[in-house]
């Protein structure tokens, strides 16, 4: 083999590092586990060397690794959108989402317009909701869904970590208040499961005040001093703060926001849209 990298290579590459190990990239690629191998060890030949360090639970990228990853999904991408220009027949129709509220509103518009200036014949249908409701309706009514899991669920294609942080507006001091208001999506959401686990096991008395499907309205009473809520890191509406341990507040968990395919739609839009989404929310 040249000092050229195959695509199938890079593919096999992202399959186990974003999978967590041969046996997730395997079916993910219909490949056998051996065949996933072998084309890892090939390109380790053209890389100069080892990209993961193997133990007996898992796979995880070496140093060499996390610098082709950073490559590799672009190259991949470029791959894609080349080849959909020439076959441009193969990208039209529908791409249906499933999509977790918050990266609706925060991180998902940007990424729908560069993708309709790239794939002009390509519509996008996007639905929120929650990760439970929206992977139950994968397959059926959705190509894609991006979701939420608790750190080490090992589901999906990890894209990235989110923190859970408290939110608030700090000059009306809610979160000082002996019962905490609180403003939450209804039940069903992981991030109000853990606000309220949080509070119960720091022995800190709530209250709920303000329930909504809606973020925009929730982000709205907080604003406005009517209660406290929890969120992302780096998700914040104009007029809240975002609060911690520092404010009396009990420590959040992390969350894995995940991308998963329908196993069996295979829709050359979708395939596309879903790179885009890996390498544009990988790279934040």
């Amino acid at each position: 083999m040249g000092n050229d990298i195959d695509i199938a290579l890079l593919r096999a590459f992202l399959a186990v590092a974003e999978g967590g190990g041969f046996t997730a990239a395997a079916r993910r690629l219909s490949l056998t586990q051996s065949a996933v191998s072998m084309q890892i060890k090939r390109l380790e030949e053209v890389a100069g060397g080892a990209l993961f360090e193997r133990n007996s639970r898992n796979v995880i990228l070496n140093q060499r690794g996390e610098l082709l990853r950073s490559y590799a999904r672009s190259m991949v991408a470029l791959n894609d959108e080349t080849l959909a220009q020439m076959r441009d027949e193969s990208f039209t129709g529908l791409v249906r989402v499933g999509v977790i509220e918050d990266y609706a509103v925060h991180a998902l518009p940007g990424i729908l317009a560069s993708f309709r200036v790239t794939h002009p014949s390509v519509a996008v249908e996007v639905e929120t909701g929650f990760t439970p409701a929206l992977l139950n309706r994968l397959g059926h009514d959705f190509d894609l869904v991006l979701a939420m899991h608790p750190v080490g669920a090992g589901r999906g294609e990890v894209v990235r970590r989110e923190r859970a942080v408290w939110q608030g507006a700090r000059r009306h001091a809610c979160h000082q208040e002996s019962v905490i208001p609180l403003a939450l999506h209804p039940s069903g959401c992981q991030l109000r499961a853990a606000a309220l686990t949080a509070l119960d096991h720091a022995r800190r008395r709530w209250r709920l005040v303000y329930i909504s499907q809606s973020l925009g309205a929730i982000d709205g009473a907080v604003a406005a001093g009517l209660a406290v809520t929890i969120g992302k890191a780096g998700f914040q509406a104009q007029g809240v703060d975002q609060l911690s341990e520092a404010d009396g507040l009990p420590a959040l968990p992390s969350f894995e926001i995940a991308l998963h395919r329908a196993a069996r739609r295979k829709l050359a839009g979708a395939d596309a849209f879903a790179e885009l989404l890996l390498t544009r929310l990988s790279s934040e």
